[in-house]
């Protein structure tokens, strides 16, 4: 199925065959750090931070918390279990991380290089409806795209398809001319059995690789301008 993703047909992007891009955005457009989250709250306690973070994204709650029906609190206490002495830092890292992101920069120029060709773009993500509004708040490339569906909004989550059918039909997309540039090759998995076209970002320089101009004689990028 992997080998049916655009990157490997082609060996640049295939402009005149996409109307529409679509982006997750964890690690793909915006990235955390987690134990700088953890660190601020219980500095040089390395113990007590990496056995919250592993407990915390070891847990099917860690994905179950974006379907968008529990808070952070519930969340927590779910995570933590037995080991109750886990719930604030969980708590912590549920809450607070957002002022631990950073742009993912080569995802940033990819939606301004894709912009700059003309094509719409969307978004497409598992992520809680707090912290996505904050990074459409704070970060003017997401001013770009032209729509989004999000998980915790929809009460629906990756790789199920029935998230990839909300997008395609509230923008009446066409599934062939749709490119979806996630991280996880299951979700790419997934738009690639409705018909998408799909992209699994999962090494860096590899967007830039594949958006830039075959045209140019120095092999440079397209321009994010």
């Amino acid at each position: 199925m992997m080998n049916d993703v655009i990157n490997h047909k082609y060996q640049t992007m295939p402009w005149d065959l996409i109307d529409n891009v679509v982006f997750d955005v964890g690690d793909v457009l915006v990235d955390l750090d987690m134990e700088k989250t953890l660190s601020r709250f219980y500095p040089g306690n390395h113990e007590l931070i990496s056995r919250a973070i592993k407990k915390a994204t070891s847990s099917p709650f860690w994905h179950i918390f974006d379907y968008g029906y529990i808070t952070e609190r519930e969340c927590a206490k779910a995570m933590a279990g037995d080991e109750t002495d886990l719930i604030e830092p969980i708590f912590h890292l549920m809450y607070d991380w957002p002022d631990d992101r950073y742009v993912v920069k080569e995802g940033e120029d990819a939606v301004r290089i894709c912009k700059a060709h003309g094509k719409k773009l969307y978004v497409l993500s598992n992520y809680p409806e707090r912290h996505f509004l904050r990074n459409v708040k704070e970060y003017d490339f997401f001013s770009l795209f032209d729509g989004y569906v999000v998980s915790a909004m929809e009460h629906q989550m990756k790789p199920d398809q029935g998230i990839y059918r909300t997008l395609i039909g509230r923008y009446r997309l066409d599934p062939e001319r749709t490119l979806f540039i996630d991280d996880s090759p299951a979700n790419i998995a997934a738009a690639l059995i409705l018909g998408w076209q799909g992209l699994c970002y999962r090494t860096p320089g590899q967007l830039y690789g594949f958006l830039r101009d075959p045209d140019a004689a120095d092999g440079r990028y397209l321009s994010t301008k």
